[in-house]
């Protein structure tokens, strides 16, 4: 039972540091929270390597937003600001 608890265990990362889901869904303000980012920054999902300008394929995660957890997702908390206007 010890295995199947191990392979329930799914490992995202958050502005390049390892945390544990707490479950397989999460929405985008608790995995801000996880990450222990401001709640009023942005949650970026890298869909494929990180975009130093967070264009490409990256993904904005709203708030609301219930995102399917896997083990090696990377996701970036980021301040709006950041883009200009």
């Amino acid at each position: 039972m010890e295995k199947e608890e191990k392979e329930k265990k799914i490992t995202i990362l958050i502005n390049n540091r390892p945390y544990e889901a707490t479950k397989p869904v999460m929405t985008g303000l608790e995995i801000k929270t996880l990450g222990g980012g401001p709640v009023d920054y942005w949650l970026i999902l890298n869909v494929k390597s990180p975009d130093p300008d967070a264009g490409g394929d990256d993904k904005q995660i709203q708030d609301a937003e219930s995102v399917e957890l896997k083990s090696g997702m990377h996701f970036r908390i980021i301040n709006l600001a950041t883009f200009g206007a």
